[in-house]
């Protein structure tokens, strides 16, 4: 009997579980459907960059006639499209300065150092995220205004920083305590303090957390268009999201040199983020689970 069962090929063995005719091919169409649904906005963006503004209107969803390249060099030059890129790379770069040092810092201690309160100061700052910015609009405008930095980019950037304070603490902190404790002592027998211990030791094993971070809080900060628009006065400081406004006009929309606006600054975006795809990933995940 023994010799009958060794005999008897079991079901699957040696091969993978076949999927049914039938669910294979729903399973295809879904991922056309969704590929379709992701990237059909974006090669209509393509398109109608390249369009003249009467064929445009006449034909809005076909493939170009005569190819419009000028679209591009007039949405930088004529609209200012190069200035305002600059204004948002400012308020971007100053934003994340001033969040990663504060959220690192913040991160590190709640993840390391052990004090009353500890947990309750963690839930409190995890609340934060919970606070729609909206709602704090007048409050954050007049703070601004009787700090007198109402209308530059520091200020705008300070904002943009408490804004994604809650959520780069969080991952931080998750990350940060996966690092084992031993090799923090090791450098603190060395002579080294809390900070050279943090950059010389925490952030290199942490780094896809803090690329994570970045990745995040700098999207958020560069498609913003609320808080510039309210917070920065001048006009020749507005970043891409109200710079892109100006396109906009009483009579009429100017929508070829917006789409070609849109597309020089969405492809460069969507390069990087293909490019640190992998780490992003496993930044986001590792801070939130570990």
């Amino acid at each position: 009997m023994s010799d009958v069962l060794a005999a008897t090929p079991r079901i699957g063995a040696g091969r993978g579980v076949a999927m049914p005719p039938l669910g294979q091919t729903l399973g295809y169409a879904a991922l056309v459907i969704a590929a379709v649904q992701a990237l059909g906005p974006v090669v209509w963006i393509i398109f109608g960059s390249l369009k003249s503004k009467p064929e445009f209107y006449t034909n809005a969803w076909g493939l170009p006639r005569a190819w419009m390249f000028r679209n591009y060099a007039d949405a930088f030059v004529v609209a200012k499209v190069g200035d305002y890129v600059w204004n948002s790379l400012i308020v971007v770069a100053l934003g994340l300065l001033i969040l990663l040092f504060t959220a690192s810092t913040t991160a590190y201690a709640l993840a390391r150092f052990k004090f009353r309160g500890r947990e309750a100061i963690a839930a409190l700052i995890l609340m934060t995220m919970m606070v729609p910015p909206d709602i704090l609009t007048i409050p954050l405008f007049v703070v601004l205004r009787s700090l007198g930095l109402l209308g530059s980019f520091f200020g705008l950037a300070c904002i943009y920083a408490v804004g994604g304070f809650g959520m780069s603490v969080f991952l931080l902190r998750g990350y940060f305590m996966s690092v084992p404790v031993e090799l923090e002592e090791a450098a603190r027998i060395d002579g080294a303090g809390p900070l050279s211990i943090l950059r010389h030791v925490i952030l290199p094993m942490t780094l896809p957390g803090f690329l994570s971070v970045v990745i995040i809080q700098a999207m958020g900060m560069w498609n913003d268009l609320y808080l510039a628009f309210v917070f920065l006065r001048d006009p020749a400081s507005a970043t891409v999201p109200v710079g892109l406004l100006n396109f906009f006009h009483r009579e009429s929309i100017d929508w070829p040199r917006l789409l070609a606006a849109l597309t020089a600054l969405t492809i460069p975006v969507l390069i990087l983020y293909a490019m640190f795809q992998k780490k992003f990933v496993e930044g986001f995940t590792s801070g939130a689970v570990k």
